[in-house]
């Protein structure tokens, strides 16, 4: 009879174990794969943007709207990879530093651009 225990116990063990080898893998594909449809996210919302910009000036209603949706894209990313991708960079940043360390006024075809 505690053979019979000991067994089950092993099988329940290395089943256990082959289950947690097999998914581990999955976990990084998942990461790699959430990180490119974030980056492809955040690179729609950064021409949206820039698109914008071009269209009505730099701090027009719709500039404004589509620089919130890119932020709101970067906060989603951070939240599922603990990361953020910068398309002006064309890297991933590790630090939720966006508001601080992106640069907003890195297109020279806006049009408020001579205005100022």
């Amino acid at each position: 009879m505690k053979s019979l225990r000991l067994g089950n116990t092993l099988a329940a063990l290395a089943l256990g174990g082959a289950l947690v080898l097999a998914t581990a893998p999955k976990a990084h594909a998942d990461d790699h794969d959430g990180r490119s449809r974030c980056q492809n996210r955040v690179e729609k919302a950064n021409h949206k943007y820039r698109e914008e910009v071009r269209e009505h000036g730099r701090r027009s209603e719709q500039a404004e709207r589509a620089k919130s949706r890119l932020t709101s894209e970067w906060d989603r990313c951070y939240t599922e990879s603990r990361g953020w991708y910068d398309p002006n960079r064309h890297e991933w940043r590790n630090d939720r530093d966006w508001d601080r360390n992106y640069n907003w006024d890195d297109d020279d075809r806006d049009r408020d651009h001579d205005r100022h």
